[in-house]
């Protein structure tokens, strides 16, 4: 009997843990210093709500980038004998999140001053060569 016990226990798989608020606070303090150019005192607050959105987003899309390295881009169901072949779950997550991450940070772009903008197009477009 203990050995239909053991066969039934699920090996666990140890998945990355880079969803911390450790890592979710250095993100945040990366994104204030691209925008701490701005002075008004209400679009501060604002940015920096929008900020803390989008550290979360970018800390959750590392995670599931690094859970898709390792497990692969599909995963495999069983229901009784038939045998299903579908999309790891972390890849609809890091769809999702990518697209909501690229919105807000375009959003925090158009409340940089114009030399701040510039400056931080100028590294986007670095970035992306």
């Amino acid at each position: 009997m203990a050995e239909d016990t053991e066969k039934t226990k699920k090996k666990a798989t140890n998945r990355p843990k880079k969803l911390t608020a450790a890592a979710i606070k250095k993100e945040i303090e990366k994104l204030q210093k691209l925008f701490e150019g701005i002075e008004d005192e209400d679009k501060k607050t604002l940015v920096n709500s929008v900020i803390e959105e989008a550290a979360f987003l970018k800390v959750a899309c590392l995670q599931a980038k690094e859970e898709m390295k390792k497990e692969g881009l599909t995963t495999e169901t069983k229901n009784a004998s038939q045998h299903f072949i579908k999309a790891h779950p972390s890849t609809a997550i890091y769809e999702k999140y990518a697209r909501q991450y690229t919105t807000i940070i375009n959003q925090l772009i158009e409340y940089l001053p114009p030399k701040e903008k510039k400056k931080v197009s100028k590294l986007a477009a670095l970035r992306d060569e």
